[in-house]
Order: C-alpha cells, then sequence, then structure tokens
C-alpha cells in the first residue's frame, strides 16, 4: 500500500510540473512558486539609464531590468513578466 502511495504522489507531481504549470498562467505558478520555493528577494541597483520620469533598475539576484519612479526601485520582482504586444 505504501508502494502505491508513493507510486501516485509521483504521478501527481509530475503532472503538475509538466502540464499543470503551463496550463495554470503565470499567476498560479508564481504563487505555487512563492509557497513552495523560497526565492531570495531582490536587490535593485540603478543603472543610469532612464526614460523620462522612469529609472532603470537591474535586479542582482535574479538579473530582470525593470523600471520604477522610486529611488529604492521597484516593490515587487519581475522575473515572472513576460514582454509581448
Amino acid at each position: 500500500m505504501p508502494v502505491v502511495l508513493v507510486a501516485l504522489l509521483a504521478i501527481a507531481g509530475f503532472i503538475w510540473w509538466s502540464w499543470g504549470r503551463k496550463r495554470a498562467g503565470d499567476e498560479v505558478s508564481y504563487r505555487l512558486d512563492k509557497l513552495l520555493f523560497r526565492r531570495k528577494p531582490c536587490k535593485w541597483q540603478p543603472t543610469g539609464n532612464g526614460k523620462g520620469a522612469l529609472n532603470e533598475f537591474r535586479c542582482d539576484t535574479c538579473g530582470v531590468s525593470a523600471y520604477s519612479r522610486s529611488a529604492k526601485g521597484p516593490v515587487d520582482c519581475k522575473r515572472n513578466l513576460r514582454g509581448g504586444l
């Protein structure tokens, strides 16, 4: 019985990992990752480039570039945002 339970858990984990994360969308997977995989918070460093009132920042932790009006940088991590029109 324990072998069957472990096999079912392994199958469910595989389905969640391969299919569920792709279908669920960015927000749900981001929230699950936030609960399951604790990541270091972003450390924003100004790059000196800016456009108008926005200043460009680069994260030392994940390497993502983002813009903010604040001198401290963005509040949230931008690594899960995908560009495109």
